[in-house]
This record gives C-alpha cells, sequence and structure tokens, in this order.
C-alpha cells in the first residue's frame, strides 16, 4: 500500500495522457484547501446570498427614511367664473371687494410634515429590517457551508477514483507479468492453452475495468470544473490524499458544537425575535400619532405669472398635529392574538428542530465510528489476501494448485486493496458529514 501512496501522483500524470487533448491542455493541481476557496469564491449560490443580504440593507435604509419629514409642492392655473361678485368679510373689509365674473389666476403650495411621534412604527419597522438583515447573512453563512461541504465530497469521490485507478493499474503490471510468465511456460509444455487464456481474460476484465473508470474519471473532472469555476478542459490532479482516520471525537462536544453552530436554531431565534417585534408593533397601533406641519400658500389672482405689488396671497401656517385610530382598541385584539400564537408555534418549532439536529449529530457520529471499525476489519483482510496470494503462488510453483486458484487468490488482493482505500475515503467523508452536522466544517 505504501507502494500506491508512493505512485499516486505519477499515475494522476499518467492518466492524463488517455485523454486525445493537444499537449496544451491545461492542468491544475489543487489541495483540499484550494478546491474549497475555489468553490467559495465562484459559487453562484454565495453571490445571489450577498444579493439578498444588499436587498435588506436597502429594507433597512426604507425603513429610516420613514423618519424623515415629508414634502409636498404643487402649482396649477385656474380660469374661474365668479357666481358670486362681491366679497365682503366682517370685522376685516370696510367696503365689499367686488370681483370681475371671469378672470384667471395661479395658485401654489407648499407643505412639510415632520412626524413626532408614530406609536413606535418607525422604531419597529427598523427593528424589524435588522433582524432581516442578519437573518439574509446568516443564510449565506449556511450556504458557504453547503458549499464547502459539497466542495469536499465531490474532492473526497474524484479521489476514489483517482485511487481505484491506482490499484487497478498496479493489478495490470501484475497480470501482465503472470500472463507473460505462463505464456512462456506454454512454451515449455509446462502450462495449457486453457491457462494462458484465463489470464488474457482476467486482462480483459481490468481493460474493462479501467474503461469504466477513466469514463468516470473525465465526468467527475468535468463536474469538479464546473463547480470550482476553472475551464472546462482543465485536467485536475490531486495529491496524495490525507485521510481522516484518527479523529476521536466526543459524543457530548459534538451536540453542544451542534447547538451554538447550526443556521437552523440561529434562524428560528432571529424569527422569535421578529415575532417579539410584531407583537409590539401591532399592541402600540392602539396608540395615537402626532406630527408637525408647515406650508406656505401662493394665490395669485391676477392672471400674470409674476404679479405686480400687492396683488398676491402667500399666507404661512404652522402647526401640530394628532390622530388617532380609537377602533384599534377592539379591533386589533385579535391580531395580537394571532402574533402571540406564532411566536409560542416558534418556541416549538425549536425545540423540534433541536431534537432533529441531536438525531443528526448521533447519526453521523455512529456512521464515523462504524468507517473506522470497517477500515480495521479491511486491514486485516488486505494482510490475509496477501498471506493468501503469496501461499497460494508458492504452490502454484509446486505444481500443487491450478490457474484458477492463483488468479482467485490475486483477484481476492486486488479486491481486498480496492475495499479498503474506498473504506478510508468513506470514512473521510463520514467525518466531514459529521462535521457538517454540527453546523461548522473546518479542514
Amino acid at each position: 500500500m505504501n507502494a500506491i501512496k508512493t505512485f499516486s501522483v505519477a499515475l494522476s500524470l499518467l492518466i492524463l495522457t488517455a485523454y486525445d487533448l493537444s499537449a496544451q491542455t491545461p492542468t491544475r493541481t489543487l489541495t483540499l484547501d484550494e478546491a474549497v476557496q475555489l468553490g467559495i469564491q465562484n459559487s453562484k449560490q454565495l453571490k445571489r446570498s450577498q444579493y439578498k443580504i444588499d436587498e435588506a440593507l436597502t429594507r433597512v435604509a426604507q425603513a429610516k427614511d420613514a423618519a424623515l419629514p415629508s414634502a409636498k409642492v404643487s402649482f396649477q392655473y385656474l380660469h374661474a367664473l365668479m357666481l358670486s361678485r362681491l366679497i365682503e368679510i366682517p370685522g376685516v373689509t370696510k367696503e365689499p371687494i367686488k370681483l370681475p365674473f371671469d378672470f384667471p389666476a395661479y395658485m401654489g403650495t407648499l407643505s412639510v410634515s415632520e412626524p413626532i411621534f408614530a406609536g413606535n412604527q418607525f422604531k419597529y419597522a427598523r427593528q424589524s429590517a435588522d433582524l432581516m438583515v442578519q437573518m439574509s447573512r446568516l443564510d449565506a453563512d449556511k450556504d458557504k457551508d453547503d458549499i464547502t461541504w459539497v466542495v469536499i465530497s465531490s474532492y473526497i469521490n474524484y479521489n476514489k477514483i483517482l485511487q481505484n485507478q491506482l490499484i487497478v493499474a498496479q493489478n495490470m503490471q501484475d497480470v501482465q507479468g503472470k500472463l507473460e510468465e505462463i505464456t512462456k511456460y506454454e512454451g515449455q509444455g509446462l502450462a495449457t492453452k486453457n491457462d494462458v487464456l484465463r489470464y488474457q481474460l482476467q486482462q480483459s476484465q481490468l481493460q474493462l475495468t479501467e474503461i469504466e473508470l477513466e469514463n468516470n474519471r473525465r465526468i467527475a473532472n468535468y463536474n469538479m470544473n464546473i463547480l470550482l469555476g476553472l475551464p472546462d478542459s482543465t485536467q485536475i490532479i490531486l495529491p496524495a490524499p490525507s485521510y481522516k482516520l484518527d479523529q476521536n471525537p466526543v459524543f457530548t462536544d459534538l451536540v453542544q458544537q451542534a447547538e451554538t453552530n447550526r443556521r437552523e436554531l440561529q434562524d428560528l431565534s432571529y424569527q422569535t425575535k421578529l415575532a417579539d417585534v410584531t407583537v409590539k408593533q401591532i399592541h402600540d397601533k392602539r396608540l395615537p400619532t402626532v406630527s408637525a406641519t408647515a406650508g406656505m400658500y401662493y394665490i395669485n389672482p391676477t392672471g400674470q405669472v409674476i404679479p405686480t405689488h400687492n396683488n398676491l396671497i402667500a399666507p404661512v401656517t404652522l402647526g401640530i398635529g394628532a390622530s388617532w385610530d380609537i377602533g384599534t382598541l377592539y379591533t386589533n385584539k385579535n391580531k395580537e392574538r394571532e402574533a402571540s400564537l406564532q411566536r409560542q408555534e416558534l418556541n416549538t418549532a425549536k425545540e423540534q428542530e433541536l431534537d432533529e439536529i441531536h438525531k443528526d449529530v448521533n447519526k453521523n457520529f455512529i456512521l464515523y465510528r462504524q468507517s473506522l471499525e470497517r477500515i480495521k476489519v479491511l486491514q486485516d483482510a488486505v494482510t490475509q489476501a496477501e498471506e493468501n496470494e503469496r501461499i497460494t503462488e508458492s504452490k502454484f510453483r509446486n505444481n500443487l494448485v491450478n490457474t484458477t486458484d492463483r488468479i482467485d487468490a490475486q483477484t481476492l488482493l486486488y479486491q481486498a486493496r480496492v475495499n479498503l482505500e474506498l473504506a478510508k475515503s468513506d470514512a473521510t467523508i463520514a467525518w466531514y458529514d459529521m462535521l457538517h452536522a454540527t453546523g461548522k466544517i473546518s479542514l
């Protein structure tokens, strides 16, 4: 097995020759850390998550804008027909004011209103918007963790194919050597044609396996390029694998990490805070609103855009207004009840989610421990298969077993090695699955 690891990079380079591509085909050697960084950097999902954060920040700005004073201006031209041509204002005019029957007029208004108290609605709007920003960032963090997990799984599965190719290549060399040997024995009358055919058949089966593995590698390579944002034709080379086989996690620590890091729980906590704000917002809608107002009016009855002196009226008004929808004193009761029930539902949902997280962590913890135990068994199986192959080879040379027994022993050794390498990769995936269940993946 040490020889397999020694030749891992060499075989990866050898695999490149299987492509009918030019010598200029780009290659890229990637460590797991580099692959994860590329996956995060080029993730379209994370870019969408950033847009959602920006949208939430815009809503915060909108909530702040709602507290700014509102201003309106208008200007209009009027053509008036006076049904009453005499106006007399007691205490103001000594004689009646005579007006023409038909005259044009210009009228403009400018009004400004600044809310002083709006039942705390502006404050609650800002709090809700701030919570939405935090929830958007939380979703982005979860997306980043999920993408990291996907990249790791794809990376290790790609490595599984490469390691399987290594073992097949090694076995193919062994079969080729034994085929040449048995062919010589046939020429010397020490082996039959059937013995040679058996080795040729085994060689053909291995060639079919090599073709299948190479096709799988090409597919996995292309998918990795898409995932990492690399050019489609890039051929990925992996260094010697680093398996996670010596870890000793503590279940209680994993559960505690999950309760702290799982985004689902944090999201429900933010939703609960948002529900609290909604309850207060509905309750405070019973309160009156107060605002300060200012206005200026321009009235020009002369028909001229720029009137002469003392031919226009331009009063300025200042005031404070208050309004109170007293109907909310009895109509908001059921709305508050609904919001309170939604708040209680979130508490139950959080408890339910906590149970699911505990089960998820427990399942992945057991699967990782099981994968380590499986590796121990498979290591013993490889040792046994190597000894069996050695003994069978010795017996074959002493004419104590036939060619079929020799091939069977070699096939058992080949399968045992494949199973062990696949189990190491599966254990590494199980390790990262377990970390993903805790809500925080560390490389």
